[in-house]
């Protein structure tokens, strides 16, 4: 029996909610092995002075996380020790399925839309095509163990790569150019930032509006300077982590007087 924190009632962070952050750093400290069980509803709520409700939705998020399981009428065990971090690296190409340790983790992608727009001004000066220019735009829902991560966006010159809209497209778009259409895929340009979702992009990420997301725009081009793809991508704020890696700090030499 470990000894419960009490929760801050009077915070404006839901109690749910601190319950499942308090459970979650427990389960990360070892005080609940994977595999274990969880205590019960009702020893939870005494532990902690809340009602049950609230205890049952602490650990729904638990499992929407992916964090425990839950089966009925036998209690919530622990299936991970960690929430799944992924980490999205800026200083080369990568795909969703680079995020994430593959044999810690089943990706799923989800097909939102696909479809034949026209060029705006914006995209057709990205893409080099002209304005009003057939594109092919994909929108698609990136999972991992079922649980929404990416939203992403993607514009294409329809002229080269009009077949996207027949073929199928789950997994690495990025393995399926370079196998289907022979492309070089040499370098991006990535710009970041911090933003709070539109509510029907957090509600397709399961996340409220008041969860910042990363919002990221790539351009894709080939070693001609060609832009291949424009990628326009809302990455989970609560769970995702960006890395970069630099040079060499090089000093910059003072001017004489």
């Amino acid at each position: 029996m470990f000894a419960a924190t009490a929760l801050d009632k009077s915070s404006p962070i839901p109690l749910y909610f601190q319950l499942a952050g308090r459970l979650e750093a427990l389960i990360a400290e070892g005080a609940y092995p994977v595999g274990s069980k969880l205590p019960p509803e009702e020893e939870l709520a005494r532990q902690y002075g809340l009602n049950r409700n609230t205890v049952r939705h602490a650990l729904s998020l638990l499992a929407r996380s992916r964090l425990v399981r839950t089966e009925r009428g036998v209690g919530s065990f622990v299936r991970r020790s960690r929430l799944l971090a992924p980490i999205h690296r800026l200083d080369r190409i990568t795909s969703f399925v680079d995020d994430f340790s593959l044999d810690q983790v089943e990706t799923q992608d989800r097909l939102l839309a696909r479809a034949r727009v026209r060029a705006t001004q914006d995209l057709a000066e990205k893409l080099g095509v002209a304005r009003g220019a057939d594109l092919v735009r994909l929108d698609r829902l990136r999972m991992a163990d079922g649980e929404p991560y990416v939203l992403e966006r993607q514009y294409y010159d329809a002229a080269r790569f009009g077949r996207l809209l027949e073929i199928d497209v789950q997994g690495s778009l990025y393995q399926l150019l370079v196998r289907e259409f022979g492309v070089d895929l040499h370098h991006s340009v990535q710009t970041l930032r911090a933003v709070l979702p539109p509510r029907d992009v957090a509600a397709k990420l399961h996340v409220t509006p008041q969860v910042p997301c990363l919002f990221l725009e790539s351009l894709t081009s080939d070693a001609d300077g060609r832009c291949l793809e424009v990628l326009q991508a809302y990455y989970r704020g609560d769970r995702y982590t960006f890395r970069v890696e630099s040079g060499r700090y090089a000093a910059t030499p003072r001017r004489s007087p």
